[in-house]
């Protein structure tokens, strides 16, 4: 009877990791939503690759910078439309949904940011290699660095053992640099 069991929580269990279903979850800001499995279903698409990002996201940034808020929107919902864990991208459109008091819109992409960044952190502080935060890809890194306003100085790759990590020497508001490390193993060296 055991065995019989396991058999039919095989499925399920296999179904909590698949990507379309974790995203339809996320999507629809659902508490239970697991983020880390999200991201790690993720990084299991066809295509993925840990070094690119966003093609529009450049273009986003800058929208958002010169307060173009309807160019930054279009450009946020199209990189959301290939890369839906883009922090920036939610970012983006958590500032429009305010500017345009659109509480689901802002619910929702406040969701997302707090989801993904609990999951990028997974409760460390970033301050060594013990401690590092994950990172789906390089444009994570500059996200979370940017999002945190820290100001990027120098970015270098350290090894331990068979772990492979980004260190990034970050300065804050107040002027106090540091050093915040993400472990980067899964998709170091892979394209």
């Amino acid at each position: 009877m055991r065995f019989l069991l396991l058999l039919l929580w095989l499925p399920v269990a296999a179904w909590g990791q698949d990507y379309a279903g974790l995203l339809k979850r996320a999507q629809s800001n659902d508490p239970a939503t697991d983020f880390t499995a999200l991201r790690r279903a993720y990084t299991r698409q066809p295509g993925y690759n840990g070094y690119e990002s966003p093609a529009e996201l450049d273009a986003m940034l800058r929208a958002l910078a010169a307060a173009n808020w309807g160019e930054a929107e279009k450009l946020a919902r199209s990189v959301l439309s290939t890369s839906y864990l883009q922090l920036d991208a939610h970012y983006v459109l958590l500032l429009v949904a305010r500017r345009q008091t659109n509480l689901a819109e802002e619910t929702h992409h406040d969701f997302m940011l707090r989801g993904l960044s609990k999951a990028i952190r997974a409760g460390h502080d970033g301050s060594s290699p013990e401690q590092a935060w994950t990172a789906l890809n390089v444009g994570e890194e500059y996200s979370v660095c940017r999002l945190a306003g820290w100001r990027m100085e120098t970015q270098g790759l350290i090894h331990q053992g068979a772990r492979a990590y980004d260190r990034i020497t970050v300065v804050n508001s107040e002027g106090k640099s540091f050093p915040i490390y993400f472990e980067i193993t899964d998709w170091f060296g892979k394209l």
